[in-house]
This record gives structure tokens, C-alpha cells and sequence, in this order.
């Protein structure tokens, strides 16, 4: 396998500008950065991993943190991750933590004792305060999905305008004349949702009953069975809002299974658009977030601090938006 020197002898030139020219970095003249890099080729040079970290003092390695991989948001998000990674020369270790804050503890141990070089921890993934206990360690992290409120300003995240995303839901359903509607939400990870869907409603003068929020554990499962609540409730909701699509999957179910229909009988909207939303039968209306600027973001933030570029941001906001499919319509009357 061909080496630094090797290029550097075939040539004519000092190892370093050869290691600057693979690197780019230094100053080495554009017509020798040329001859450089096509001599690499036709020797088939490799770099070396292991001399590569040596020399900078990082893995190329980063550390995903995610709560759970059952939910096909997260495997979504990281293949975005990976992908955005991979174009910068870094790899990715994935690390899932169940919802359980003490696994997510001991995961990121594990990661510190590899010298990753960096984590992007999404939210629900750990408890606050051990993130915010490694940050003040001066570990590069960047904290992704989280909602505004329940993480620490100094470290630098990525999230979504979760309030917002909770207001277009509730709009689109008002616009469609729906006036009795329903909430399952995963609180309290899930609250600003709420508040969004919420605070619609209030604007409209309408009245928003206790018994018309479900609690919700974003699993199909937990769509269910809050759904079978609400279809035993003393007034049928002719619009059911789930906070994230998985939900969504689980409210569709139960309707289905007491004979009812959506969208003629009960119009459903989800929230995260997962690529299977699009698929189901009734296509799902949803609220979407932008997957993939969500993931270049949390990336390009993490990427400056290991680098340590000096960013005039360390928090960016995320806009969701509507699709409207299948799954929502008019109010019958």
C-alpha cells in the first residue's frame, strides 16, 4: 500500500506538503495539490486511520444518542446523521437508550471512554442535568429535539418549533369544521404540542375539556388505548390529533376496529412525518418536521465545536410544516 513518503518521493516534494495537499490544509499552490492528489490515485493511496488520529488528536468518530429505535422517527434521523457525517469523514455510533436515564448515563460513558469525538444527544435520550454535568467537561455536544424549555441555554441544540407544529394541527382541523377534537400526547416530553394545540383553540373560543387530552407513550400501543378512551367517552371527538405519527398508526387501529372510518367518521393528524405516513391506508395527514435540516444542522453545530469554529449561534429553531394527505376532512354536520 502506497505511503506519504512514497507520494512524496514521486514528486519531488517534503512529506508535509504531501500530508498538507491530502488534507487540506496549509499552503501548498493549487498545481501542486493537483499533481499530488492525482499521483495518490494512481498509487492507490489509503489514508491511515490510526497515524490520521495520531496527528489530530480525534477519533472521527461521533456519538448519536437516541431514546428509542422502535419509533422510526430515530432511525430516520440517523441515517441522516450518518449520511451528513460521512461526507465530513467521520463515522457514527449509535447508542440507544430505551427512555431510561440510567442506561443513557452508562452509554455515555461508554462513548467518553472511546474518545468519541463528539455527541449529538436527542431528546428523552438522558436526564438534563448528567448532559449538562459532561458539558461542563468541556465535551463537545449538541443537544437535538429537544423542547426549549426543559434544556439549558449555554448548550448549544437544535430544535423544533414543537408550539408552532401543535398550532398548525389545530388549524388545519378548525378550518375543516372539526369543533369537537381530541389530543394523545406524551407528556410531559411532549407538552409544547399541547400548549400549541392548545392555545388555537382558546383564540377560537372553544371550550377544550379535560377528558378530550389522552395520555399517550408514543407507541402504537398507547395510540390504542387512549383512542378506545376517547371512543368511550361521553362525547365522540370527530378529530383526534396524535403528537407523533406512531400514535397516529395506534388511534387509526382503534377507530377501525369499532367499525368506524377515517376520515368519514374521525379525521386523525400526526406530527414527525416518518417515511410510512405517506403509505398507510388512509394516507396520514401530519404535521412534518424537516428531517434531514434537522440532522445537517445538529451535525454542522457539533462538527464546529470539535473543530473549534466560532459560531454566532448555538441554538437553531426548526420550522415544521403541514402535509395534508388522506387521513383528515370536513366536519360532517
Amino acid at each position: 500500500m502506497a505511503t506519504i513518503y512514497d507520494i512524496a518521493k514521486a514528486v519531488g516534494v517534503a512529506k508535509s506538503t504531501v500530508a498538507n495537499a491530502l488534507s487540506g490544509k496549509g499552503t501548498v499552490s493549487e498545481a501542486t495539490r493537483q499533481r499530488i492528489l492525482q499521483c495518490a490515485q494512481e498509487m492507490g493511496y489509503r489514508p491511515n486511520i490510526v497515524a490520521r488520529s495520531l496527528y489530530s488528536h480525534k477519533t472521527f468518530t461521533l456519538a448519536l444518542i437516541l431514546p428509542t429505535i422502535a419509533n422510526p422517527f430515530y432511525p430516520e434521523i440517523a441515517e441522516a446523521v450518518e449520511h451528513i457525517a460521512r461526507e465530513h469523514e467521520y463515522q457514527i455510533l449509535l447508542c440507544n437508550t430505551h427512555r431510561d436515564f440510567v442506561i443513557g448515563k452508562q452509554q455515555m460513558e461508554r462513548m467518553v471512554s472511546r474518545w468519541v469525538d463528539g455527541y449529538i444527544i436527542m431528546g428523552s435520550s438522558m436526564d438534563i442535568a448528567d448532559i449538562t454535568t459532561y458539558f461542563q467537561r468541556k465535551l463537545p455536544i449538541v443537544l437535538c429535539d429537544w423542547q426549549e424549555n426543559e434544556s439549558p441555554l449555554d448548550i448549544p441544540q437544535v430544535s423544533v418549533d414543537f408550539y408552532r407544529a401543535g398550532q398548525l394541527a389545530a388549524q388545519h382541523l378548525l378550518d375543516l369544521g372539526h369543533r369537537n377534537v381530541a389530543v394523545i400526547v406524551d407528556e410531559p416530553q411532549q407538552t409544547l404540542r399541547l400548549e400549541g394545540f392548545r392555545s388555537v383553540l382558546h383564540a377560537a373560543g372553544l371550550q377544550f375539556p379535560q377528558e378530550m387530552i389522552q395520555q399517550g407513550q408514543s407507541t402504537i400501543e398507547s395510540g390504542i388505548v387512549a383512542t378506545q378512551r376517547l371512543l368511550a367517552g361521553p362525547v365522540r371527538p370527530t378529530a383526534i390529533f396524535t403528537t407523533n405519527d406512531w400514535m397516529a398508526l395506534g388511534a387509526i387501529e382503534a377507530i377501525i376496529t369499532e367499525g368506524l372510518q377515517v376520515p368519514q367518521d374521525i379525521s386523525v393528524i400526526g406530527l414527525d412525518d416518518i417515511t410510512a405516513a405517506a403509505h398507510l391506508r388512509p394516507p396520514l395527514t401530519t404535521i412534518a418536521i424537516p428531517k434531514l435540516q434537522l440532522a445537517k444542522e445538529a451535525t454542522c453545530l457539533l462538527l464546529s465545536q470539535i473543530n473549534e469554529e466560532h459560531e454566532t449561534a448555538t441554538s437553531r429553531l426548526i420550522e415544521p410544516y403541514l402535509v395534508i394527505r388522506k387521513s383528515t376532512t370536513f366536519a360532517s354536520n
